[in-house]
């Protein structure tokens, strides 16, 4: 198994998400087409195929950095690529149910973890700390996530404004319609291994 540069590590924690958010964000209200929390559930999960891309900024105890990502689901089927600013140290990271791969900018395999908890052991290897990729990628929608226990905070429209869940904390400052869905456009994601910084600047989906 190789392994991975640190610079790869950062930007794939920070996905999970310049002038990025400064300081204590207000959160601002989006009017988007009225629909109840369980219809907004719904129609999330009913779609298997959407991308998100936008900006990104990482801060923890041994790493920071700040770049840009796309993340495209597919089913289980992961592709994140992500980069620094003006597309310094370009990563294309897979991942599924049994493995993770990382390419380089060039295509090459630069890391390849195998078995169910390939992407939790290439966060703890490179980190020092671990991510719950599986509900992180519902966090990124707005939703909490299915297997562990979660203490939610609503807004007056029925959206996630707070979710604590495995040890995180998930601060949702913005969002925005697309289409008969709204979907956050900005979010921080806090715990005491570090911060995550996200804004998304645009969604297909």
């Amino acid at each position: 198994m190789s392994r991975p540069g640190q610079p790869a590590a950062c930007l794939l924690v920070a996905v999970m998400a310049g002038g990025l958010l400064a300081g204590c964000a207000t959160r601002e209200k989006v009017s988007g087409p009225p629909t109840s929390p369980a219809e907004r559930r719904a129609a999330i999960e009913a779609v298997s195929a959407w991308e998100a891309r936008g900006r990104i900024a990482l801060k923890t105890p041994g790493a920071s950095g700040q770049g840009s990502f796309t993340w495209t689901q597919t089913g289980d089927q992961t592709v994140l690529r992500v980069a620094g600013p003006f597309g310094a140290d370009a990563r294309e990271i897979r991942w599924d149910p049994e493995r993770l791969t990382v390419l380089s900018g060039q295509g090459e395999v630069a890391a390849d973890y195998a078995g169910p908890d390939a992407a939790q052991r290439f966060l703890e290897e490179q980190l020092g700390w671990s991510l719950p990729i599986a509900n992180a990628r519902r966090w990124l929608l707005g939703l909490a996530g299915l297997d562990t226990p979660a203490v939610e905070t609503l807004d007056d429209a029925g959206l996630l404004a707070r979710l604590g869940q495995d040890g995180w904390e998930v601060r949702y400052d913005e969002y925005w319609p697309e289409g008969r869905i709204v979907l956050p456009r900005k979010l921080v994601l806090q715990s005491a291994a570090g911060r995550i910084r996200l804004v998304i600047d645009q969604w297909q989906f």
